[in-house]
């Protein structure tokens, strides 16, 4: 047997080990209790929601952020463009909701090259109370999600409360590949993280904090020009000595009609901005593609049949790791057949994760930027 023989069955076995350790950590974190509304206060909280156009869920993804059992609370619109077609629909959820209080905002202001953090900077000022959550327009929660998040970050020492979060309808085949991402990859990745480190990032579906420990973060203005700014703003919150609360309450996250190239820049545009973040970790992601080992393995094994074995074990293994994220953990809607393209993603990962390294541009909302090794985004075309 040769060198690369022995290189690749080592990785394999190291990636393997990572896979175990996935499959522990996600069943222990789908054990964890949520937190005890009992004895909690119920301060008033602030929901701000930078919105951009109308998908075929916009509708529904909105209305469950209105439907809260949790009082006092204020729902803040922002939107950048006033001729932005999802005003008539913010409107019409308004007078639906009498009882809620709901501003729409045009925030104009171009305030750094981040548009959604522009948007946020600008509904801040009009935050009615202390307590601030902010998420993503596609988000859909249940009505007791203000309940769970205020809950948690009531809890001693916690700065910041990020949800998990799982895809919802699916629409197309890159939404499909965009679930299976989810399942297979991200989410076991942070179940992992959150066990073996402790997290010092947010998710974008749910950063919930209050306005003190914002500040002391530095603000929001820091996060101008940042494409990852969920991931920056739960550092800076680490950073000044806060605990990050991964709450094990899932939200849905709604891309459902994401074409297959969209999924694909989507991909590559997280590859690059996470290699530029979390540089180590991402490294080490790399070493983590159990599926691309086994298939070395094989290669360099002259085609053994055993080696065909290891392939065929860890494609069984892999299907294991996204159904119990998938199904048990995120409680999903993603159909059985699908999980037969966890070795197509796989593949395709691998090969998003080399191109990461071939370059530093993304593409974003129709704009092209280089991604500085700060992490911050320079534009490089209008």
């Amino acid at each position: 047997m040769s060198v690369l023989f022995y290189l690749f069955l080592t990785l394999w076995v190291a990636a393997l080990i990572y896979q175990i350790l996935a499959l522990g950590s996600l069943a222990r974190f789908s054990r964890m209790p949520l937190p005890s509304l009992s004895g909690h206060s119920h301060p008033g909280v602030t929901v701000l929601k930078p919105v951009r156009g109308v998908g075929a869920d916009t509708r529904e993804c909105l209305t469950s952020f209105l439907n809260q059992a949790y009082a006092p609370f204020q729902v803040l619109f922002g939107v950048a463009d006033p001729q932005d077609r999802v005003i008539p629909l913010l409107k019409e959820l308004q007078s639906s909701f009498p009882e809620v209080d709901v501003e729409i905002l045009v925030c104009q202001a171009n305030l750094g090259l981040n548009p959604k953090v522009s948007t946020l900077r600008q509904l801040e000022p009009q935050a009615r109370y202390d307590y601030l959550v902010i998420s993503d327009s596609d988000i859909k929660v249940g009505p007791d999600y203000l309940q769970q998040v205020v809950a948690a970050l009531q809890e001693p020492g916690v700065g910041l409360v990020t949800c998990p979060y799982r895809a919802g309808k699916m629409r197309s085949l890159g939404a499909a590949f965009e679930a299976l991402s989810i399942s297979a990859d991200f989410i076991p990745s942070v179940a992992v993280a959150y066990y073996v480190e402790g997290i010092s990032f947010g998710l974008g579906a749910t950063l919930a904090l209050s306005r003190q420990v914002l500040a002391q973060s530095g603000g929001l203005a820091v996060l101008a020009d940042y494409l990852a700014d969920d991931y920056q703003l739960g550092n800076r919150v680490a950073q000044v000595g806060y605990q990050i609360r991964l709450l094990p309450y899932v939200v849905e996250t709604h891309a459902s009609e994401e074409t297959f190239i969209g999924y694909l820049a989507h991909q590559l545009r997280w590859a690059r901005t996470y290699r530029v973040c979390r540089p180590r970790g991402y490294f080490a992601y790399g070493i983590t593609q159990v599926l691309i080992f086994a298939l070395c393995t094989w290669l360099f094994s002259g085609l053994a049949p055993w080696a065909l074995g290891v392939v065929l074990a860890t494609i069984m293994v892999r299907g294991i790791v996204a159904y119990g994220s998938e199904h048990r953990l995120l409680q999903g809607q993603l159909p059985w057949p699908y999980l037969a393209l966890v070795p197509l993603k796989d593949l395709l990962s691998f090969g998003l994760w080399l191109l990461s390294f071939m370059g530093d541009k993304v593409r974003w909302q129709g704009k092209l930027y280089r991604v500085k090794p700060s992490g911050e985004l320079d534009r490089i075309s209008r």
